[in-house]
Order: C-alpha cells, then structure tokens, then sequence
C-alpha cells in the first residue's frame, strides 16, 4: 500500500479536473505510466509513454465477442474462429494478433480497430461526471501491439464522438443495449432494401451483440449505431433484449423441463401397458400446465403491464391455446374433447379417470390415442411459447436443446409402447400358443421378481 501512495504522482475528482484536462496534461509533460479513471462500476486504465497512448483496458463493461461478430459478418469462418479461441484461453487481447499472425487480417487493419477501440472507449469516459481519478508511474503489463497514439489526435476524434450522443438527444439505447431480431425476420436479409450499413447492423443483432461491441466490429461511433438501431426498431426488424428478464425466463423454462423428465423418470416403474400410457399421460399434462403457468408470466402482450388479474392471464390463454387443442380433437384424436381448460389449466380428468368407466383393451386404446394427442399438444403449446418469448434468439437455441432432450425421452417411451403394440398385432391369431410358451413381448411386459408383469428401466439423459 505504501509503494502504491509512492509510486502515485497525482489524484483527484473528476468533477474538478476533467477528463480531457488530465490527458493533456500529462501529454504535455511527456509522463510516462498509467491513468485510472473510475465512475461506478466502471474503469479506464490508459498507459501512456513519453506523452503517447500505447495500451488501454476498459473494465465493468462486458467484453465483445469480436470473432463471433466477425463470422456475422461473413469476415471469417467458423473453423478459424473455434482455432483462435482454443489458442488465446480466453484472453481477449491475444485475438486481433493472431489474426495479424495468420494473415487473416493485416497489420493496417489491426491498428486501425486498436485506435478506434481506444477513442470509443475515451469518448464514452469523457461524458462522466461523477469518478475520480489517478495517475502512477508504473506501466500496467498490457498485451498491445498498437503502435503509439497522440492524445490531441484521440482527443479530437473522441470529443466528436461525444458530441453525437448528444445530438442524438433523449434515448432509450445505451453502450450495453443488446437487440435481436423479431421472429419474424427472415435470414435472407441481403434481400431486404437497406444499404450495406443496416445490414450489417441487421447481421450482427442476429448475435445478440451489445450496441458497443457493434460499433467496434464496425468501427463505427456508438451513436451512429443507436440511430440505425432505432430506425430497425421502427420498421420493425429488430427489438431490445432484457437480459434480467431473459435470465429468470430461461430459469423457469429450465425447471419446468427438468422436473418433466424427473416425472417421466418416476413412472418408468409401471406394471402394465395401462399403467405406463397413465404415467405418460399425467407426465404431459402435467408439463404443459407449466408451460401455462410459465407463459402467464413472461408472454410478450402481457410483459410491462405491472400484475394482470388472473382473469385477464387466463381470457389470454385461451386465446391462444384453446382452437389448437380443439382442432386436433377434431381431426385426429377425439379423446381431447373430453379435455377442457379451467383457470387457464388443461383439465385431463375424464381421461385420467376412464378406468372407472372402461376396462382391457378398450381403455388402452383410450390412453394410447391420448398419449398421442398430448404430444401433439404439448409440441405445438412449446414453440409457440419459445417463438412468442425469445424467437430466434441464442436463449430460444438454448432451450430448444435442452427441449429435444427431454421430447427424446417421451419419443423412447412411446417408442417402446408401439413395439409391444405391433407384437400383440402379429399374435393375435397365437394367444393361446403365446400363454402356453410363456412369450413375453420385449417392450417391457417383463416378469418382475414377485411375478408382475413390469416395464424396462430405458437409459435418459439428464438436462
């Protein structure tokens, strides 16, 4: 602590000496070492020798993903940029020089990101008011292959950066605005009519890139940026990301996927085909029914309208998901008719009570063209949830996986039913043969330790 208060030759306020007072200074005393800037929770750290810029590091902001912008952008192939993570380790300032070091980008090219890296950064710092500031003598052990800035230069350019947020006026992006596209966006965007620069931005909100690191792939200023982000929003092409909101979605969606195959994965102890169809049935209702709860909360018409009344939750719901539960009754499984929202919950009571009702085979035909509507249903109930809450999205992509997973648990258990299905077909003619012969059909009627007929345990994956 002492060496640092030694080796500290001056501090103070920013509110009393300016950013743009501080850099002048020092460039006109020739100092060389390292100025701290700090507001909130961010911070600047600018290397200076002999009066010059040669390294800075911006910190309390996310860091860009530069490779994946630039296979966005068609500027470099996936192969390459899956080696260039693998070689840095996840060091961010190793990118640009290996790039240099491959010959995918030139040296030109390089030093000009690393100027325009350091002007945005300054630019941005130089409208804080509130900070404080220090300069030490030491050099900070920053990797930069940048040759050297002269800080009038740097000045010049990031004082006119600034001035453009202010033109801009008032607005809702900021540095760490994140956009995406709306669903309804289709990939051919070069043949949507826009100059190249909107489409590039276009491109790049593809990835879900922060209103920052769009204007360093681009080496654009940042409030150019948020002007063809607003126009894109205005035609309708992009939105804004809420990424807290994003989080807890892609939670809930999380839970109610795990605790589906934890169902699943309780009723694999089934004793009779009856039983099994039973487990898979309550198993599906009971998932779909989440993703009710779950869409209740995070569907886009009801977002930012504070606490709805459940009744109004509820009228949504139905709206939405009534006519297709009715049209599949309809057309293919008439077994759903008996099926009725309440509350805004699918109401499977007929069909989980019918054995009170029907016995045999009868009653496996019932929960067997239930089982089939159910999936049906619950396929069309979860990606008209994931389209309507994140669209195309990496979040949407996220949970489309960990989806498919599950959706291949339900497949193998139906699977395994429709082989016991098509054995009981070929043998009809030889049921007397089969008893005598003690034949068990390989899905799963198997013959447990106390005599039961019982069903496999089948391998799952875990989410």
């Amino acid at each position: 602590m002492e060496q640092q208060q030694q080796d500290r030759i001056m501090d103070g306020d920013l509110q009393t000496l300016g950013l743009q007072s501080i850099l002048k200074m020092l460039a006109l005393s020739g100092k060389t070492g390292t100025l701290f800037v700090h507001s909130g929770p961010e911070t600047l750290s600018i290397c200076l020798r002999k009066g010059q810029i040669v390294a800075l590091r911006e910190d309390g902001v996310p860091h860009p993903d530069l490779l994946s912008m630039l296979c966005l952008l068609g500027k470099l192939d996936a192969a390459r940029a899956q080696a260039i993570r693998e070689a840095t380790r996840g060091n961010p300032s190793l990118v640009l020089p290996i790039l240099m070091d491959q010959g995918w980008m030139s040296p030109d090219e390089i030093q000009q990101r690393l100027e325009f890296a350091v002007t945005q950064s300054i630019s941005h710092a130089l409208r804080w008011v509130d900070g404080r500031f220090a300069f030490h003598r030491q050099l900070l052990p920053l990797e930069t292959r940048m040759r050297p800035l002269d800080i009038d230069s740097v000045l010049l350019e990031a004082l006119r950066q600034a001035d453009e947020w202010e033109e801009l006026g008032e607005t809702s992006f900021t540095r760490t605005t994140v956009a995406r596209w709306l669903p309804e966006v289709s990939k051919e965007v070069q043949n949507i009519r826009l100059s190249k620069e909107y489409i590039d931005v276009l491109c790049l909100s593809n990835g879900e890139q922060s209103l920052q690191g769009i204007a360093l792939v681009l080496m654009t200023p940042e409030a150019r940026i948020a002007r063809l982000l607003e126009q894109l929003l205005t035609l309708r092409l992009i939105e804004v990301v809420d990424t807290a909101l994003e989080g807890a979605l892609l939670q809930d969606l999380s839970n109610i996927i795990i605790m589906s195959q934890h169902t699943l994965a309780q009723q694999g102890q089934s004793t009779s085909p009856e039983q099994h169809l039973l487990g898979l049935i309550k198993t599906m209702s009971t998932c779909i029914n989440g993703l009710f709860i779950h869409h209740g909360k995070y569907a886009r018409s009801l977002r930012g309208r504070g606490q709805l009344p459940v009744s109004e939750i509820v009228r949504y719901l139905e709206r939405r998901f009534l006519h297709p539960l009715q049209l599949l009754a309809r057309q293919h499984y008439p077994i759903l008719e008996t099926a009725s929202f309440i509350n805004g919950q699918l109401d499977c009571t007929d069909i989980l009570t019918l054995d009170k009702l029907v016995r045999g085979d009868q009653l496996e035909e019932f929960y067997w063209e239930a089982v089939q509507g159910l999936a049906a249903f619950l396929r069309m109930v979860f990606s008209e949830v994931l389209r309507d809450e994140v669209g195309n999205s990496h979040t949407g992509r996220q949970l489309n996986t960990a989806w498919k997973y599950f959706l291949e648990e339900i497949d193998r258990e139906v699977y395994e039913y429709q082989k016991y299905r098509a054995y009981k077909t070929t043998q009809a003619g030889h049921n007397h043969q089969v008893q005598q012969l003690g034949i068990v059909p390989n899905y799963g009627i198997q013959q447990s330790e106390g005599g039961q007929k019982g069903l496999p345990q089948t391998q799952r994956r875990s989410i």
